[in-house]
C-alpha cells in the first residue's frame, strides 16, 4: 500500500447549476428581473473509487462532459469535492490548459520565474532546469521576447516543456498530449515515458490515447459522473469504444 500515491473512496462532486425548467411565462419575467434564477443539483462525479500506484500512467477515459476534467481539479487542488474522500500522497504538477496562468506582456523567461514561484519552484532550480526548457520547447531564440509576441504552439511547447522539466512526483494532464507537429509530439512521448521510468506517476485524460496508450497500465472510465470501470487498459478502452459505438447519434 506504501506505493499508492492517489487513491479515491466514494469521491463525489455536486455544483448547484441555473434551470428554466417548468417556469411560466410570469415566473420567467419575475427572475429576469431580479436576477434570481432557479437553480438544481447537478452531480459532475459520483463515487468515484480508483487508485494509482508510483509510476504509473492511469487514462481517465470519457465522453465530454464526463466528469473527467472535474475529477483532475479535485485531485490537483483547484476545487474541493462535495462527498466521500481522496488522498494524493505526492507533489503534483497539472498540464490543463496549455500557457494558463502565462502573463502575454511578460517575457518567456520572466514567465518561468512566475510559473516557478507559483510552483514551489525555486529560482535557482528553474536556472538549473533552463538550458533543457530552452531546448525541449525549441523557443530557445525567444526567451526574451513578450510572450504575446509567441504563436499558440510556441506557448502550448513552452508551457509543456516548463512543467515535464519540473514534475516532482505526479503529473496530471487534460488533453494536452496533441502539441505542436509530429516531431514534437514524439519528443512528448519521450519526456512521457522517461517521467514513468524515473518513477513518476502520470494521469492523463483523453478521448483517443494515440501513442499515449503503450505507456498506461490502467484506465478508468467515467461517463455523466458514474464510474463504468477500472482496471487493465484494453479491457476498459474496449469497454468504452463498444459503449461510444452504440450510443445514438442526435
Amino acid at each position: 500500500m506504501d506505493d499508492i500515491v492517489i487513491e479515491t473512496s466514494h469521491l463525489s462532486k455536486m455544483f448547484m447549476i441555473g434551470t428554466t425548467e417548468r417556469m411560466t411565462l410570469f415566473s420567467s419575467l419575475r427572475y429576469k428581473l431580479s436576477g434570481d434564477f432557479p437553480v438544481r443539483e447537478f452531480w459532475a462525479l459520483k463515487d468515484i473509487n480508483f487508485s494509482v500506484r508510483r509510476g504509473e500512467m492511469v487514462a481517465v477515459l470519457g465522453p465530454n462532459g464526463a466528469g473527467k476534467t472535474t475529477l483532475l481539479r479535485i485531485l490537483s487542488g483547484i476545487i474541493a469535492s462535495t462527498g466521500g474522500t481522496f488522498s494524493v500522497r505526492d507533489k503534483v504538477s497539472t498540464i490543463f490548459e496549455l500557457g494558463l496562468g502565462f502573463n502575454s506582456r511578460l517575457s518567456a523567461l520572466e514567465n518561468l520565474y512566475l510559473y516557478a514561484a507559483l510552483h514551489g519552484i525555486t529560482r535557482k532550480e528553474i536556472n538549473r532546469k533552463l538550458p533543457e526548457i530552452m531546448d525541449f520547447s525549441e523557443v530557445g531564440d525567444f526567451m526574451g521576447a513578450k510572450l504575446g509576441e509567441f504563436s499558440s504552439g510556441m506557448k502550448a511547447r513552452l508551457a509543456f516543456a516548463t512543467v515535464v522539466q519540473t514534475v516532482r512526483g505526479i503529473i496530471m494532464i487534460d488533453e494536452a498530449l496533441a502539441v505542436g507537429d509530429a516531431a514534437f509530439q514524439k519528443k512528448c512521448m519521450s519526456a512521457i515515458e522517461k517521467l514513468l521510468n524515473d518513477g513518476k506517476t502520470v494521469l492523463v485524460i483523453s478521448h483517443g490515447m494515440g501513442d499515449a496508450r503503450k505507456f498506461c497500465s490502467k484506465a478508468l472510465y467515467i461517463n455523466h459522473g458514474i464510474q463504468k470501470g477500472f482496471g487493465d487498459i484494453n479491457e476498459i478502452e474496449q469497454q468504452y469504444l463498444n459503449d461510444a459505438s452504440t450510443t445514438p447519434a442526435f
